[in-house]
């Protein structure tokens, strides 16, 4: 592709309706320091001292903070929030993103807004401290999101679906449910990125890392899969789930498989240090908008290949990419389709 070409595509990105349902989530950021000398007067235990907070959106929200910095204006979110300071933090950066959050469920008892903390500690990440890991959500609230869904369809061009958590809201009985209204709507581009149940999902671009899918086949995981790795068992996977399979390989590129054939694209020789944290969203935001938007899936692999190279530069945090970034390394590396 060309920058003509890009820029026409990323037009279309505006006018694109996109759907996110999942686990949403706050990473929190801060600065952590150990050894401070100060003690507690109430318990005689150490104190440490933090400075410079800053959350960002996780998890499913991290799909939908890289949809918005790609252009995507009409985002629609379909899932739960706790009724604490988390969750207010949540919806206040949905509001600031302009998200549609009509289908974010709050809920008073019993749910922690699920929130991945960073404590940088001489610039290393420390210890974390998460909150909603133990979360469960009733069968009649899924019930209630799923029919919130139901209604959202029919004005939805794409629907990305997420599982992150260990609880998540979408369980394998879950993802079956929701496997019956997927078939209803042909018309949507849904795509799936799913940490545990990825093999219930059913009429849906799969996204896949490899150590998943060696997970996803009960195999080995190898140091360093090959292609040719990455294809026999991407087309032993799709005998059983019988949909299309994207496979990102790291800084060596994507792959995708459907009825049609096998496609590819390298990784880009990038230098300097690297932060692969939730560079695996941003291929899915980007190659959903790609294909919603009416890209080739070659297309959509050149597109969401630069856009993850963009975010694995940025450095401690969960990053996005912009046109004008993606188009300063498509001009670096002169990548063409």
């Amino acid at each position: 592709m060309d920058t003509t070409e890009i820029k026409a595509l990323f037009q279309r990105f505006a006018q694109l309706r996109v759907g996110v349902i999942g686990d949403f989530a706050v990473d929190l950021y801060y600065t952590i320091q150990t050894e401070t000398g100060e003690h507690s007067l109430e318990t005689g235990q150490d104190v440490f001292w933090g400075s410079h907070p800053r959350a960002s959106l996780g998890a499913a929200g991290n799909v939908v903070q890289n949809l918005a910095a790609l252009g995507v204006s009409h985002i629609q979110v379909i899932g739960c929030v706790g009724n604490d300071l988390f969750g207010r933090e949540m919806q206040h950066l949905f509001a600031t993103l302009k998200v549609n959050t009509q289908q974010l469920h709050v809920i008073a008892e019993d749910w922690d807004t699920c929130v991945y903390t960073k404590p940088n500690r001489a610039g290393l990440e420390a210890n974390r401290i998460d909150f909603g890991t133990a979360n469960t959500l009733s069968d009649q609230r899924f019930t209630e999101l799923v029919a919130d869904l139901e209604k959202s369809l029919p004005d939805l061009d794409v629907l990305i679906i997420n599982q992150q958590f260990a609880h998540p809201l979408l369980s394998e009985k879950r993802v079956t449910s929701l496997n019956n209204l997927i078939s209803r709507f042909p018309n949507v581009c849904f795509v799936a990125d799913m940490r545990d149940v990825g093999m219930h999902v059913r009429e849906s671009i799969l996204k896949v890392n490899t150590a998943e899918l060696a997970s996803f086949l009960r195999i080995e995981h190898p140091d360093h899969p090959d292609l040719d790795w990455c294809v026999s068992q991407g087309n032993a996977f799709r005998q059983r789930s019988g949909g299309p399979l994207l496979i990102t390989r790291g800084q060596a590129g994507i792959l995708y498989i459907d009825q049609h054939g096998i496609q590819t694209i390298d990784g880009l020789a990038l230098q300097g240090e690297l932060d692969t944290v939730g560079a695996g969203d941003t291929v899915v935001a980007t190659w959903a908008a790609c294909l919603g938007s009416g890209a080739t899936p070659k297309q959509a692999l050149v597109v969401a290949n630069l856009a993850a190279a963009v975010t694995v530069q940025k450095l401690a945090q969960t990053g996005t990419a912009s046109l004008s970034e993606i188009l300063a390394l498509h001009h670096t590396y002169a990548v063409h389709d």
